[in-house]
């Protein structure tokens, strides 16, 4: 069994370094070699996978989407290295282009899930708020129907506080509706990028919707590859229909991803009344946050 791991481990190095050298850059070859010489995740995570999740790895192997999608993800860990707790998002954006909705990619992740052969991720932002800050006047779900834009946010990319941008997503819309069995979902589109800059398609993702507490918005994403992917909306001010500052905590298996957003009825947040801006300043800063440094989003261009 020794002489076993033995082969095994000296052949997936040379056939890794085989494959990087003729399909990475330099770079990335080199970052490949850093990154091989890691038990932590490189080996942990192939010893676990061959000991259970060998099928429905060379299901993913025999698709081409898989694959793409799996390269994807191998690229994003290469290129952020000495970055890492900017590989989640990167990944994320991997597994809702190249990997949606693709059943090897699913079925392969759930299998590496349940037998813990993925390592967490470093957290992404502190949860900020508590369902306590909520506020009262928001009853139900038909309080907030209808489309919001994502105007403003904290976690801009911008710091490793708040690596994974999540906030700054362009073209950020949320559609609050009713299925015809009663069932709340929020239809989100956004795409990857910043400061209003696309570098992506536009994405898709749905999530059913509930309000447990007043105030509190619980999305349970129906289309996540890692499965559950939960997130708590605390409403913590909406001094206008048109307006409403939300903090925002979600839980993936392997990840907690944290934010807050100013969301409006309208596309920007040009024509803020300055008694909305006020509230929201004052609110943050509650909470040891600062309006004026949050990263602002015009939906203008977006579809």
């Amino acid at each position: 069994m020794k002489q076993y791991l033995k082969n095994f481990a000296v052949g997936y190095a040379l056939l890794s370094i085989l494959a990087a050298k003729y399909f990475l850059t330099n770079q990335q070859f080199f970052n490949q070699l850093r990154y091989m010489v890691r038990y932590r995740p490189v080996w942990s995570s192939g010893f676990c996978i061959g000991a259970n999740c060998k099928k429905v790895t060379a299901d993913c192997f025999m698709d081409e989407k898989c694959r793409q999608t799996v390269g994807c993800v191998q690229l994003c860990t290469l290129d952020l290295i000495d970055e890492p707790e900017r590989i989640a998002q990167c990944a994320y954006i991997c597994e809702m282009t190249a990997g949606y909705e693709n059943q090897q990619f699913w079925d392969m992740m759930s299998c590496m899930v349940e037998n813990s052969c993925l390592d967490r991720y470093p957290d992404d932002g502190p949860c900020v708020g508590t369902d306590e800050d909520a506020i009262a006047s928001v009853k139900s779900m038909e309080d907030v129907k209808g489309d919001w834009w994502v105007i403003a946010g904290v976690n801009c990319g911008q710091s490793r506080e708040y690596p994974g941008g999540y906030d700054w997503y362009p073209c950020q819309h949320e559609r609050f509706t009713k299925e015809p069995s009663g069932q709340w979902i929020n239809t989100v589109t956004f795409c990857n990028g910043k400061d209003d800059v696309c570098t992506s398609e536009l994405i898709t993702t749905i999530a059913n919707v509930s309000m447990p507490k007043n105030g509190v918005i619980h999305v349970e994403y129906l289309d996540a590859p890692l499965e559950p992917q939960i997130e708590d909306w605390r409403i913590v001010s909406m001094p206008s229909p048109d307006y409403a500052l939300v903090m925002w905590c979600g839980q993936l298996p392997v990840l907690d991803y944290n934010g807050v957003i100013a969301i409006s009825r309208n596309r920007n947040g040009n024509n803020m009344p300055k008694k909305v801006e006020d509230e929201f300043r004052r609110v943050m800063s509650k909470h040891n946050l600062n309006w004026d440094q949050t990263c602002r989003s015009n939906n203008d261009h977006c579809e």
